[in-house]
C-alpha cells in the first residue's frame, strides 16, 4: 500500500511537470515574435557560429577518452544551475564553465568548443523550469561556441599552450582567458536581452551578469587545480579541486535565496503600504464624494462626533457643538424624535442587525429636510455596544421624486384625473363595502367619445389633447360630491357614482353627462362638437372584482355605440352572454383558418336568353367540427372585424381558380368564376400580387377570374385602391359591383371606377313578378344597358322573376330557380347535364309561359 501511494505521488508529480511543460511550450515565443534588431542579432550569431565551426572546427580529438569524460561531466553539471532573481531576463548560473576551461587547457580550442556546445544544449533542454524554443537553444549553443573560440585564441595569444600544462606558465594566460570568457559570454547574452526588452545594454548587463564574474574565475582556477592535482597526485585529490566550485555555487545559492527573500519582503511591504494608502484614500474620497454626513458615537461616554457635512446639511456652521446624543435629537423634528430614539435603542440592544432610519430635520432656512441615517455598533467581548458610527444622507429630493412618481402612477398626466389604477382602487373599496353591508350603493359609467380619432387626424394631436382636457373639466363639473371621474386611456373615461338609491338616479347623472358634451367646445378658436356613448353597470353582489365591473360596463358601452352615437345602455346579463358567444365564435374561426375547415360552393350564373351556364359565383361555407355547415352570414362579419377575412379570401381565390381551370379543360367552355373581395383586402398593397399568383398557379384562361367588390371599396378612393384598380384593369381581371342599388349608388363612382358589370341586388328582384312595381330595378337595368356594362340579377327564385328580367333585357341571372349553391362535384355533374337539350327544355317553357301570362 505504501509503495502504491508513493507511485501515485510520483505519477502525480510527473503529470503536473508534463502539463506545465506543455503549457509553457504553448506560451513560448518564436523567432518571429522578437523585435527586428533582436531577430537580426540572433540570426547573425547563428551564422557566425556556423562559420567558425566550419572553418575552425576540430579535425580530430587529441585524447578521445578525456574528451568523453569531460563531455559527460559537463552535461551532468549543466543540470545543476542557479536561477538569478535580480534581473529581468531570468538568467541561469551553472558550474559547467569549469569543464569548458579544463577542455581548453587539456585538448585545445576546437574540442573545447564542441564540449561547450553540448553543454549549452543540455543546459537549455534538460531540467529546465520552462520550455525553451529552438531558436533560443540554438542561440545559447552558438554564443557559447563563439565564447570558447574567443577564450581559446586569447589563451594562445597570451602564451598558453594546450596539452602541456604548467600552473606557473599558464597562470597569466588562464586569468586572461577567464576574463575574455566572462566578458564575451555575458556580452552576447546581454545584447540579446537588451534588444529584446528594449532597454539600455549596460542596464541589462549590469542587472543580470555583473555579479556573476567571480564564478568564472573560480571555475578557471578549479580547472587548473584539478589538472595539476591529476598530474602530480594521480587524481586522488581531484575532489579537493572541485570543492571551491561547489562552495562558490552554494554561497551563490544562499546569497540568491537571501536576495529573493528580501526582494519578496520589500515587495510585500510596498504592497501593504500601497494598499493601506489606497484604502485611506478610498475612504476619504468615498466620504467626500458621497456628500453624506458622518457621525461617530462613543456610547459609554456619550461623546458624539458629527462631520462638517452633517451640520451643513441642516444649515449649521461647522463650529456648532453637537457633542452628545441629546444635542443630536434637538435638531430632529419633534414628531420624529421618538422613532429615531427607538431605532437606535433597537440596534444597541442587538434586536436589529444594523441601524437604518428615515426622519425629518428642520433647516435653518425654514425648510424641512428628509434624511436617511444608517449605522452599525461595535461591541466588546460581552456583546455590549462600545461605539457606533454611520452616515446621514439628505433624501429630500428623492422623497419628492418618489411622491411625484407615486402621483404619476395613480393619475393621468394629461388631465390630472385618476387613472385606471387609482380608479380600480376606488372601485375595490366600494366592492368591499358592498360585501360588508350586503347591498351595493354604487354604479359605474364607461364613457367612450364618438369620432375622437377624426379630431386627431384632422386637427392634430395637440388640439386633440386640449380637447380631452376641456372634456375632462366639463365632465368633472357635472359630478356630485363623492363621485369620481377617471381617464382610463385614450378617449375613454369612467365615472364612479356612489350613494345610489335607484337606477333612475344613475340615468339622470348619465343624461347630465351627455348634456355637458352637447355644447360645442372652443379650442384655439375652433368650434368642436363632442358626443359620447356610455355604458352603465349597477353594482351588485355578483361583482367581486374590478375587472368584471369594467368588462360589463365596456360591453354596455359598445352596445350603446352600435345602437347609434350619443346614447347610453344599461348593462343586461344577456349582453355578456352575447359577448361570450362572439368571443367563442372568433376563437373557433381562428382555429378554422388554421385547420382549413372551409369549403367553396358554387352557384351557377346563367344567360337568360339561352339558359346556359356562363359563369359561377364562389361562395364560402364553414364546415364546423360538429358537422354543421355554417353560412357566410354567421361568420363573415366577425372575419371582417378580426382581419381573418384576408386568409379566408386568399383560400377562396386559390381554390376557385384551381377548380375553374379544371372545368375549363374538361368541358372546353370559357366559363368564369366570381369571388367576393372585402374592402379591407382590396385596400391591401399585396392584394393584386395574390390575385396574380392565383391566376398563374391555376392556369385559367385570361379574363375568367372576376372579382366582386362593394361600393365601400370605391368610397375609400385611396392611393392604394386606385393603384390596385388600375393594375387589375391592366391584368384583364373583370370587376363586378356587388349589391348595386342598396348603398349610395353614386354615378360618380361608376365614372371614376368603370366596372365590368353590376349585380342587381336580390331585394329588388324579389319584387318582380308580383303586383308590387319595382321602378328602381328597371332603372338599374336601363343604366347598365346605357353604360354598356354587364348585369347579373341575384336571387332569382321564380320563373315570373326570370321572365320579367328577360323582358327588361337583363342578360344574366343567378338564383335558386336555376340552382342552389353546390359543391364542386355536384357542379361538375350539373355541367355535364347542361350540355343536353333536355335540361334546356325544362327551363325555357316555364319562362315562356310566364312571359305569356
Amino acid at each position: 500500500m505504501l509503495h502504491t501511494r508513493r507511485f501515485a505521488t510520483l505519477r502525480g508529480h510527473v503529470t503536473r511537470w508534463w502539463e506545465e511543460r506543455r503549457a509553457s511550450k504553448a506560451r513560448a515565443t518564436t523567432l518571429k515574435d522578437l523585435p527586428g534588431p533582436a531577430r537580426l542579432f540572433v540570426v547573425g550569431i547563428l551564422l557566425a557560429a556556423a562559420t567558425v565551426l566550419a572553418v575552425m572546427g576540430p579535425l580530430h580529438i587529441p585524447n578521445v577518452r578525456i574528451f568523453l569524460v569531460l563531455l559527460v561531466a559537463s552535461s551532468l553539471a549543466s543540470a545543476l544551475k542557479l536561477r538569478l532573481p535580480l534581473g529581468s531576463s531570468a538568467s541561469n548560473l551553472s558550474i559547467s564553465y569549469t569543464f569548458d576551461f579544463a577542455a581548453l587547457l587539456l585538448l585545445g580550442t576546437g574540442p573545447a568548443m564542441l564540449l561547450a556546445a553540448v553543454s549549452a544544449w543540455t543546459q537549455s533542454r534538460i531540467a529546465t523550469a520552462r520550455y525553451n524554443p529552438t531558436f533560443r537553444v540554438a542561440f545559447n549553443v552558438a554564443a557559447l561556441m563563439l565564447t570558447v573560440q574567443a577564450a581559446g585564441h586569447t589563451f594562445e595569444y597570451v602564451g598558453g599552450q594546450p596539452g602541456t600544462f604548467s600552473i606557473l606558465a599558464n597562470a597569466k594566460p588562464l586569468v586572461a582567458t577567464a576574463l575574455v570568457y566572462y566578458l564575451t559570454n555575458t556580452a552576447l547574452v546581454a545584447i540579446a536581452v537588451a534588444l529584446t526588452t528594449r532597454q539600455p545594454l549596460f542596464t541589462a548587463w549590469h542587472a543580470n551578469f555583473l555579479w556573476t564574474a567571480p564564478s568564472y574565475f573560480v571555475g578557471a582556477g578549479a580547472a587548473a587545480a584539478a589538472i595539476g592535482m591529476w598530474q602530480v597526485s594521480d587524481g586522488w585529490l581531484l575532489p579537493l579541486a572541485l570543492a571551491p566550485v561547489y562552495l562558490t555555487f552554494r554561497s551563490y545559492r544562499m546569497y540568491v535565496d537571501r536576495i529573493a527573500a528580501e526582494k519578496h519582503h520589500n515587495e510585500e511591504a510596498v504592497r501593504l503600504l500601497e494598499a493601506a494608502r489606497s484604502s485611506e484614500q478610498r475612504y476619504a474620497l468615498a466620504a467626500a464624494g458621497s456628500n453624506d454626513g458622518l457621525w461617530d458615537w462613543d456610547v459609554p461616554a456619550d461623546a458624539l462626533y458629527c462631520s462638517e457635512r452633517w451640520k451643513l446639511m441642516i444649515g449649521l456652521s461647522p463650529e456648532t457643538p453637537i457633542a452628545n446624543i441629546e444635542q443630536w435629537l434637538q435638531h430632529v423634528n419633534e414628531e420624529d424624535r421618538q422613532g429615531l430614539r427607538e431605532a437606535l435603542d433597537a440596534h444597541l440592544q442587538d434586536r436589529t442587525p444594523h441601524f437604518e432610519h428615515e426622519y425629518r430635520m428642520p433647516h435653518l432656512n425654514g425648510e424641512t429636510r428628509w434624511v436617511l441615517c444608517r449605522g452599525i455598533a461595535v461591541r466588546d467581548d460581552h456583546g455590549r455596544p462600545i461605539r457606533m458610527a454611520g452616515s446621514q444622507t439628505d433624501v429630500t429630493e428623492w422623497r419628492r421624486v418618489q411622491e411625484t412618481l407615486a402621483r404619476a402612477a395613480r393619475h393621468d398626466p394629461l388631465t390630472g384625473l385618476p387613472n385606471r389604477a387609482l380608479f380600480g382602487e376606488l372601485l375595490e373599496r366600494e366592492i368591499a363595502q358592498a360585501a360588508r353591508v350586503g347591498f351595493a350603493h354604487y354604479a359605474v359609467l364607461f364613457i367612450d367619445l364618438d369620432g375622437f380619432k377624426l379630431v386627431n387626424d384632422s386637427l392634430g394631436h395637440l388640439i386633440g389633447d386640449q380637447f380631452l382636457i376641456a372634456i375632462a373639466h366639463r365632465l368633472q363639473s357635472r359630478l356630485r360630491p363623492g363621485d369620481a371621474l377617471a381617464r382610463l386611456g385614450g378617449d375613454e373615461f369612467a365615472v364612479l357614482i356612489t350613494n345610489v338609491s335607484n337606477p333612475n338616479d344613475v340615468r339622470l347623472i348619465t343624461e347630465r353627462m351627455q348634456e355637458a358634451l352637447a355644447t360645442p367646445f372652443d379650442i384655439e378658436g375652433r368650434e368642436i362638437y363632442a358626443s359620447a356613448s356610455i355604458g352603465i353597470v349597477l353594482g351588485g353582489e355578483q361583482y367581486r372584482s374590478v375587472a368584471d365591473l369594467l368588462r360589463d360596463a365596456d360591453t354596455a358601452m359598445y352596445r350603446a355605440k352600435a345602437a347609434g352615437r350619443g346614447g347610453y345602455e344599461m348593462f343586461d346579463p344577456r349582453m355578456h352572454a352575447s359577448a361570450m358567444s362572439r368571443l367563442t365564435l372568433e376563437t373557433e374561426l381562428r382555429r378554422a383558418v388554421e385547420r382549413n375547415e372551409f369549403v367553396v360552393f358554387y352557384q351557377p350564373i346563367v344567360e337568360l336568353v339561352s339558359s346556359e351556364i356562363v359563369g359561377l359565383e364562389a361562395l364560402i361555407r364553414w364546415a364546423r367540427p360538429d358537422r354543421e355547415m355554417a353560412m357566410p352570414a354567421e361568420f363573415i362579419g366577425v372575419a371582417e372585424e378580426t382581419g381573418l377575412i384576408v386568409p379566408i379570401t386568399h383560400y377562396v381565390l386559390g381554390e376557385a381558380s384551381r377548380q375553374l381551370a379544371a372545368w375549363q379543360r374538361q368541358f372546353g367552355r370559357p366559363m368564369y368564376v366570381s369571388v367576393n373581395i372585402s374592402s379591407k383586402l382590396f385596400a391591401d398593397e399585396e392584394f393584386v400580387d395574390q390575385v396574380e399568383a392565383a391566376i398563374a398557379a391555376s392556369g385559367i384562361r385570361p379574363g375568367t377570374l372576376c372579382l366582386e367588390i362593394t361600393e365601400s371599396v370605391l368610397m375609400k378612393h385611396s392611393e392604394v385602391v386606385d393603384r390596385n384598380f388600375e393594375r387589375l384593369r391592366r391584368m384583364q381581371v373583370p370587376l363586378y359591383l356587388d349589391d348595386f342599388g342598396t348603398g349610395y349608388s353614386s354615378l360618380g363612382y361608376l365614372q371614376r371606377y368603370p366596372v365590368d358589370a353590376l349585380k342587381l341586388d336580390q331585394s329588388f328582384v324579389a319584387r318582380m313578378g308580383t303586383d308590387e312595381n319595382c321602378p328602381i330595378a328597371n332603372v338599374i337595368v336601363t343604366l347598365a344597358r346605357e353604360l354598356s356594362t354587364g348585369l347579373v340579377a341575384e336571387g332569382v327564385e321564380t320563373a315570373a322573376q326570370a321572365a320579367r328580367l328577360l323582358a327588361l333585357d337583363c342578360p344574366n341571372a343567378q338564383g335558386t330557380l336555376f340552382s342552389e349553391p353546390l359543391r364542386a362535384a355536384d357542379v361538375e355533374a350539373l355541367l355535364m347535364r347542361a350540355t343536353s337539350e333536355a335540361r334546356r327544355s325544362v327551363l325555357r317553357p316555364a319562362i315562356e309561359s310566364a312571359v305569356a301570362a
